[in-house]
């Protein structure tokens, strides 16, 4: 199995950071999903699909990527959730020890 990247806009192939190919026989093959994956969160690569190619071409599968969230909506759910966990103004989230009598 030979696995490759393919921008779904222009059909071209992964090379390498810097270049594509419409030739799917230049095209890099990754090996492994796990390396495809790995490539796609490290460049940050959008409209982007992964293709497994078997010896067969029937069995090609074509994995979708779902787009990955913009670097602002991921700061601004993490700000909302701890917005969700932040006490008001004034009050404290440490809870107090109850007085004992000795």
């Amino acid at each position: 199995m030979k696995v490759f990247l393919r921008n779904t806009q222009t059909g071209w192939f992964y090379q390498d950071p810097s270049k594509w190919t419409p030739e799917q026989e230049a095209a890099q093959d990754l090996g492994q999903v796990t390396r495809a994956v790995e490539l796609i969160f490290s460049a940050h690569l959008e409209n982007i699909e992964i293709l497994l190619c078997y010896d067969d071409p029937r069995y090609d599968l074509v994995l979708p990527v779902p787009p990955s969230p913009s670097r602002h909506e991921s700061l601004r759910q993490h700000q909302s959730s701890r917005d969700d966990v932040e006490p008001e103004p004034g009050k404290s989230t440490i809870p107090r020890k109850k007085d004992h009598l000795m």
